[in-house]
């Protein structure tokens, strides 16, 4: 092997290998002009303006999301396998993890030794070579070994995670992901990740993916006695969303499905629909498009408290945030320094707001503690309660077309908002423009009752109904200090009841707001407030949502396309019976004399 050092990294790689920064890719070129010359948090500006799959993939931070919430041991000695251009090795030094990373490209070794060049070297080394090459180079006694985004293939993947153990210490866990064969978003007409063709995966045509289940007898067969899984949502790559199996998802939750920024897609139909159907039979496990397995030695390992975690990246820094779930109780945190005000103001939120509602004991809002984590992050941590959302009963309701028991539910959640205490008149203030905009008529606000303290987000999904009745408000994460219209709030419920039940005639908005007693033209600047609204939360935070259209992939309904063909043919077979064919064919020979 030889070696190089990239500021402070230490890079090892093969005799022979080619080094020349002339003989990089295009691409290759494009990534390493960024880690040059970039801090981490303008990769996400380089991206959006760059429009290009490769470098998305390499370096979006949220990549790291498939492991940023995981609990390491202090000064963990990690092996890194597949380590790209070092999404994830950013991840694991930031939890001050010693990582040891083994990426076969040349060219991409490079890049993440650039991307971190300040790291000291005991903190990080790079190999420009396979595990088998560089075997003999690595330690026995790793905490850690990491198996992220790595192709396994039915020919190799066995002896891989042999290969794994023997350098595992005996309370090491493996950090293994899988792109799941059975899939729904394969099902649904996305193509498989290698061959890059359609149900390759399901036919076994080629590449040959692993399912859950087979992924779990190998890692026993291997040696893997213990294992924890857990189901990364849209998948593997950018997650935002990670259930386990003592929390898996509810209908409704999977709403993020289009997600093709490596390729174009077919649709041949809509997937919310079917996994809220997978999700109602209980097999969610089985049809989940990826699988994160952490795999341990021993039958005992120290268990991931962990049963749920969500992301909310597609935000300014201010306000991106992880929200974790465990068995007693829901901690949401600041991903960075610029968020730890936004996530203080939670406890001031739930005092204020208990204060000002205290007069109706229907209402509860759902403890506040604040603290600072062993990684200094700051959190906001709430009891984890056993009851239903009140959101699920109004599905309920809705789906037994029982509207006397949803508009009853509205009415009972309208009088509390307008019945809460302190009244005051509409301002517009700084706080107001700051976060909702100069509005072009807020003159239709100048009648309307504020409250001084107002939880925006006080909708349907955000209170769970407990077994005496009681509502608990559990996110209060939009909470402003300035006079908001209470019917402001009135407005978003009844806006996203009515967008996600949109064929409902009842639901419709012009039935809901006269159910509230809001005129059309208070709410048309509520309609303004909304979007003002969004923008403030993102910033100049491009959504990673629209980096397929970024991207310019495109994707094929193919139920509109059969539908649109039928009609096509049914025109063509008129205009065939009325001769208009035969017309069409003589002016054509007049034209152009044939």
């Amino acid at each position: 092997m030889q070696k190089k050092k990239i500021g402070n990294v230490p890079l090892y790689y093969p005799d022979g290998a080619e080094t020349s920064e002339a003989a990089l890719e295009e691409e290759d070129r494009q990534l390493l002009e960024i880690v040059q010359t970039c801090k981490e948090q303008e990769y996400h500006d380089e991206i959006t303006s760059r429009k290009n799959w490769t470098i998305m993939y390499q370096l979006a931070e949220s990549r790291a999301n498939i492991i940023e919430w995981l609990q390491l041991p202090p000064q963990a000695k990690v092996l890194e396998l597949g380590a790209g251009c070092g999404t994830i090795t950013s991840a694991l030094l930031k939890k001050g993890a010693a990582v040891t990373c083994l990426e076969e490209k040349y060219a991409y070794c490079s890049i993440n030794a650039q991307r971190h060049r300040e790291a000291t070297e005991q903190s990080l080394t790079i190999y420009a070579a396979s595990l088998e090459q560089c075997e003999a180079e690595l330690d026995s006694d790793y905490d850690v070994v990491t198996a992220i985004g790595l192709p396994l293939t039915e020919d190799r993947t066995g002896q891989l995670l042999r290969r794994i153990y023997a350098h595992l210490k005996p309370q090491g866990v493996l950090i293994l992901t899988i792109k799941n064969k059975f899939g729904l978003k394969y099902w649904a007409g996305n193509k498989e990740p290698y061959t890059h063709r359609y149900f390759a995966g399901l036919e076994n045509d080629g590449i040959r993916l692993y399912s859950p289940g087979r992924m779990r007898r190998l890692l026993t067969e291997t040696g893997f006695g213990y294992q924890q899984t857990y189901y990364p949502y849209p998948d593997e790559r950018f997650a935002l969303n990670i259930y386990s199996d003592r929390y898996l998802p509810k209908k409704g939750d999977m709403n993020y499905n289009i997600a093709n920024y490596e390729d174009d897609r077919i649709l041949l139909f809509d997937e919310q629909k079917v996994f809220d159907s997978i999700i109602e039979e209980g097999q969610f496990p089985f049809f989940a498009n990826a699988c994160l397995f952490l795999a341990g030695k021993g039958q005992t390992q120290k268990e991931q408290k962990d049963v749920y975690i969500r992301y909310a990246t597609d935000r300014s820094r201010a306000f991106a945030v992880c929200t974790q779930m465990t068995d007693r109780y829901v901690q949401k945190r600041a991903l960075y320094t610029e968020g730890a005000a936004h996530i203080a103001h939670m406890k001031e939120a739930c005092e204020q707001l208990g204060r000002q509602y205290a007069a109706i004991p229907k209402l509860q809002f759902n403890r506040c503690e604040s603290g600072t984590d062993a990684d200094g992050n700051v959190y906001a941590r709430f009891e984890r309660l056993d009851a239903q959302a009140l959101s699920e009963q109004v599905e309920q309701a809705v789906l037994a077309d029982d509207m006397q028991d949803v508009f009853q539910i509205l009415q009972t959640l309208i009088q509390i908002i307008r019945n809460g205490g302190n009244h005051v008149p509409f301002e517009m203030t700084d706080g107001f423009r700051n976060v909702f905009g100069t509005l072009s008529d807020a003159d239709a606000l100048q009648q309307t009752v504020c409250s001084s303290v107002s939880d925006i987000d006080l909708i349907l999904p955000n209170i769970l109904v407990d077994k005496d009745g009681v509502w608990h408000v559990i996110d209060y994460e939009w909470t402003f200090f300035f006079p908001v219209p209470q019917n402001f709030i009135i407005y978003r419920t009844l806006f996203f009841l009515n967008h996600e039940n949109p064929q409902k005639e009842e639901l419709s908005m012009q039935r809901l707001l006269a159910a509230a007693d809001i005129p059309q033209e208070e709410a048309a600047v509520y309609a303004q407030m909304e979007p003002a609204f969004q923008q403030y939360v993102t910033g100049e935070c491009v959504p990673y949502r629209e980096m397929v259209n970024l991207l310019e992939r495109r994707f094929f309904n193919m139920v509109q396309l059969k539908e649109d063909y039928d009609r096509l043919a049914a025109q063509n077979e008129l205009l065939k019976g009325k001769g208009i064919w035969k017309a069409a064919r003589k002016i054509k020979k007049k034209l152009t004399g044939n």
